[in-house]
Parts: C-alpha cells; sequence; structure tokens
C-alpha cells in the first residue's frame, strides 16, 4: 500500500514562528507505520542537525493523511508535491516549504482543505477522564443543571472534550467566551481535526457578517460554535446582545468561558454574561486552576474536578493493563 502524508514542524530556535509544512509518500503497510516512515523522513531531512530532532527542539507538530485528497488533485504519488497545492491554503509564503504563521492557525487551514475535498478525518477517541468527566456534565445538565465550573488541569484536553459536549448535547448555537485570544487557535484547531466535529459550523464574530453566517448555518440544520473575545471593545457588548438574541425556540445556548479565571472572571467581564444569558443556556466555566476565583460572582449549581495526579493514574492503569 501508499499513503500521502502531509506535516508540519518548527525549530524552535528560530526567532520567530516558522513552520515548514511539506509531504512525504509513504510505501506502507498500515497508516500508523505510513506515519513513523515520515517521522523518520523528517528527521533524515536535518542532516547534520539530527539530534535537534532528537533533543525535541525540533517540534513535528502534526502529520496528516492526505492520500484521498492527493488522488482527488491528481498528485497521489512520489514526487507530486502535493504539499504545493495546499500551500496557498496556509498563506503566509516565505520561501520553499516556510510558512511564517502560528501552528495552530496552519493546522486549522489544512484541516479544513482537506476535510472541503472529501479528505476522511481521524476519529477523536476520548480517555477515561475525558469521558467520565463529559458522562458527568451531561448528566448535570439533564438534571437541570446550568452553571456549571469545570476545573480541568493541565494536558486534560478540554477543547476536544467541549467538542464532545456540543455534539452530545445537540446544541445548535455554542458560544466560546475567552479573554485569552489564544484560546480561539486551539478550539479551531482541534474543532476541525476530528471526523465527530467535521459538521460544526465555526465562526468568528470578528468577521463582519458573522450573524449572516450563523443564521445560514442554524437554517442548514448545522450546529453552529461562535467565538466570541471578551477584551473590552466599543462591539463587545453588541456583539453579546446579537449571540444571546438568536431565536433558538426552546432551546438554550451552550456557553463555554474558556480560561474562566483570568481576566473574565473580574465583574465588569462577567456581570455582561450573567446579565445577558437566558434561563435555559448553559454556562460551563472552564479553567486549569482557581476554579473558585472563576466562579466569583456566577451562581454554580454544579462543580467538576479533576486534577493531574488523576491523568497520571490513568496512564499508569492503561500501561499495566496493556
Amino acid at each position: 500500500m501508499a499513503f500521502t502524508i502531509v506535516y508540519v514542524w518548527e525549530d524552535l530556535d528560530s526567532p520567530e514562528p516558522e513552520q515548514k509544512f511539506g509531504d512525504h509518500h509513504s510505501h506502507a503497510e498500515t497508516l500508523e507505520q505510513a506515519f513513523d516512515d515520515t517521522r523518520r523522513y523528517v528527521r533524515g531531512s536535518l542532516g547534520r542537525q539530527k539530534h535537534k530532532f532528537d533533543e525535541g527542539r525540533v517540534v513535528l507538530h502534526k502529520m496528516w493523511d492526505a492520500t484521498e485528497y492527493a488522488k482527488v488533485k491528481n498528485r497521489f504519488g512520489l514526487h507530486k508535491k502535493v504539499d504545493d497545492v495546499i500551500r496557498p491554503v496556509i498563506g503566509h509564503h516565505v520561501a520553499a516549504d516556510v510558512h511564517r504563521i502560528d501552528a495552530d492557525v496552519l493546522i486549522e487551514r489544512v484541516n479544513r482543505e482537506l476535510s472541503r475535498h472529501g479528505q476522511p478525518l481521524p476519529m477523536a477517541g476520548l480517555s477515561q477522564n475525558q469521558y467520565t468527566a463529559a458522562e458527568n456534565v451531561i448528566g448535570a445538565i439533564a438534571s437541570g443543571r446550568r452553571t456549571i465550573v469545570a476545573e480541568l488541569c493541565a494536558r486534560f484536553g478540554k477543547t476536544i472534550w467541549s467538542g464532545a459536549l456540543i455534539v452530545e448535547t445537540g446544541a445548535r448555537l455554542t458560544i466560546v467566551c475567552s479573554y485569552v485570544l489564544t484560546v480561539f487557535s486551539s478550539f479551531k484547531k482541534d474543532l476541525t481535526s476530528f471526523e465527530q466535529f467535521r459538521d460544526l459550523v465555526l465562526i468568528d464574530t470578528g468577521d463582519e457578517d458573522y450573524l449572516e453566517q450563523i443564521q445560514t448555518g442554524l437554517a442548514a440544520g448545522r450546529q453552529v460554535v461562535a467565538f466570541l473575545s471578551m477584551c473590552g471593545g466599543r462591539n463587545r457588548q453588541k456583539k453579546i446582545d446579537t449571540l444571546f438574541g438568536v431565536d433558538l425556540g426552546k432551546q438554550g445556548r451552550m456557553v463555554f468561558v474558556d480560561e474562566a479565571d483570568f481576566g473574565v472572571h473580574r465583574a465588569g467581564q462577567s456581570q455582561l454574561l450573567i446579565d445577558a444569558r437566558a434561563e435555559q443556556d448553559v454556562i460551563v466555566l472552564m479553567t486549569g486552576t482557581n476554579g473558585d476565583r472563576a466562579a466569583s460572582i456566577w451562581n454554580v449549581d454544579h462543580y467538576l474536578s479533576v486534577t493531574y495526579p488523576e491523568l497520571i493514574m490513568e496512564k499508569n492503569y492503561q500501561r499495566l493493563a496493556a
């Protein structure tokens, strides 16, 4: 068998974020073997600097199976350069295989391009902790809880967990709020990476026609996810009024406030959301630490916490079970 793999890697010693985007045609029996072959290929391409790969100073951010995409584009095979077909979609091209762009943004753009042309995406598999936490919150929502603190430690995988909640609850409109703008890149990257999230419509409220995009997505029966910056600005209140004014019938919104202990925990930030929410809206205040600060002025009726030692215990259990 043969696979076309595209990949992105970064030299962390570079003074500014520069991503190397390329492709590799691999003869292998399985996709996993093709990915292993591509790792060796990337490492080998570093020549005398292979040690940087071994030391973690060169990071292979992501690899994609682009086999079906390459066939659609008639670029399947050795030296067919399917990466050059995708390169204009990424933008910020400097020279050769280099793009001066954030890795998460590049990954999102490649995800969208492959998905748009029918390339199957990998399935998202939840860890036991993610599954248990999702089941916990879904059960809380079913029992009438509407304001939830989710204190989820580093490396828990909050964005994929959030995507699972969106899909499993069938939320028609989800609003992701944060004072930390890098949050949105992480969400967009993960919510475009997996097959289960393929039908989600992701909308940036910074776009002039964001309301039209939301209405079009809802009219088509799609689940819509809108990203709302809580940074101060003259349009912030208008956007909040617009998003919380979208008619969803009897169904409420799903609202994730990420990094809820930073910036948005202040009364001047949280009160805007508290005043706008409807009774049936579900608010999930997500944070890695300081859940008490995140919840300081909210009337919380459900609290979930997952600690780092719990993740370690799960990993050890899986290792022993294997």
